[in-house]
């Protein structure tokens, strides 16, 4: 089963998710400027979403380039007169293992990754940095574990010519250290939710990649858009009492300048989201029931959470007032971006931006739809319309139900 979302939402004057320049992300489409909030903002929205911590808990990976210091760590835990030396030839020799951290692999993991955390970090085999693989990768929180278990039960001979990486070494044992890592490479193969979703790239023999079962878009404005800037001012709640003349008690005590410039815009985004249930189903080894739990939860958390970016300064929190879930047995990926290829305009921009998506839905979208396409339908505020079709609900929890019933009616 396919499942692909469709939101209207309008955010209120922030900076959820800056560029290099500390300005609010952007691109060109339909000729104009349009504010643009990444995928990787997005999916790290829904990984640390409260949902997704309330239902699934602890089973979520840990997105990170230190694994080799966290198996050191548990290695000292199973062992602990370990000397230093030897955990950090531990560390080296995994380390060694994740190769290829060239500026193209990299930019390859950093895609694959999430917004904050998205930094690729150069390898090096010098004194701290023995304890990072040189790139981020998802792990379930017992996989460190589960490889210094590995580790500590090797043959002394076997850890030996391992850690050390000895040509001659290596070659005698060659059986027993293609063994271990296999070993490892099995248990890599137990992922967590977050992994089956947003997929997991590596360039180690130690790790499985993993193919992400949903496809997340940037977020664009469905009009055009303008950066705006302020600047920081406070004012001194003692000026009056303590300032000597009357121009001094006047005006702010700090007045910011360019460095302290903050940047900002507004915009109605349009967010596109699809998951392949079925290849969630396989990645986890899940039921029916659980897999249609697991996306109602992630259509919960992809409509309830905003990115986190100046969230202190601006409180820009929106909820979207279209929500369009459509389900099929085909897989074939629609984005109604194009809707907005023209950018909306008016008073209410949300309304122009709700009627134009009604208007492609019905003029381009049906000439191309599988034919058991179901749909489901929250349309609230100035975004209600009716799009064919669609059965129409009026709560966030009804169109959750609805897209778990209507996955537990199809694949039971």
């Amino acid at each position: 089963m396919f499942v692909q979302i469709h939101m209207l939402q309008s955010m209120p004057p922030g900076n959820l998710n800056r560029d290099d320049m500390g300005q609010p992300k952007k691109c060109i489409f339909g000729g104009v400027t349009r504010g643009r909030i990444s995928s990787q903002c997005l999916k790290r929205n829904i990984r640390w979403s409260i949902e997704f911590k309330e239902v699934f808990g602890e089973a979520r990976s840990c997105n990170t380039t230190y694994l080799p210091g966290m198996v050191a760590k548990e290695v000292r835990k199973l062992k602990p007169r370990i000397s230093d030396d030897d955990l950090g030839k531990i560390k080296l020799a995994l380390a060694a293992k994740f190769k290829g951290e060239s500026t193209k692999s990299q930019t390859q993991n950093v895609e694959q990754s999430d917004e904050s955390e998205a930094r690729p970090q150069k390898s090096s085999a010098k004194s701290d940095a023995t304890d990072q693989t040189g790139q981020l990768v998802r792990f379930p929180p017992p996989f460190a574990r589960s490889i210094a278990e590995l580790i500590v039960g090797l043959p002394e001979n076997v850890y030996t010519a391992w850690i050390k990486g000895k040509k001659k070494d290596m070659e005698e044992h060659k059986k027993e250290i293609r063994d271990f890592e296999e070993k490892i490479l099995e248990k890599s193969k137990c992922l967590t939710v977050d992994i089956g979703l947003f997929g997991r790239m590596t360039t180690s023999d130690l790790v499985v990649n993993v193919e992400a079962a949903c496809q997340v878009a940037h977020a664009i404005s469905t009009h055009e858009t303008l950066i705006e800037s302020d600047y920081f001012t406070a004012m001194d709640d003692k000026k009056r009492e303590f300032a000597t003349t009357q121009t001094e008690q006047a005006g702010a005590a700090f007045l910011g300048s360019g460095e302290t410039e903050t940047f900002f815009n507004s915009a109605v985004y349009y967010k596109y989201l699809n998951l392949d249930v079925d290849a969630l189903k396989n990645h986890l080894s899940w039921q029916d029931e659980e897999t249609a739990g697991a996306a109602g939860v992630f259509l919960r958390a992809a409509s309830r959470n905003n990115p986190t970016g100046k969230q202190n300064s601006f409180a820009a929190h929106g909820v979207p007032e279209l929500i369009l879930v459509e389900v099929s047995k085909p897989k074939w990926p629609i984005s109604y971006a194009n809707a907005f290829l023209k950018p909306v305009e008016g008073l209410n921009l949300m309304t122009e931006s709700a009627a134009a998506l009604r208007e492609y839905i019905h003029s381009v979208v049906a000439a191309f739809e599988p034919p058991d396409v179901r749909r489901v339908l929250l349309a609230v505020g100035s975004a209600s319309v009716d799009i064919r079709q669609a059965e129409r609900v009026d709560t966030l929890d009804n169109l959750v139900d609805s897209l778990v019933r209507l996955l537990k009616g199809v694949t039971a």
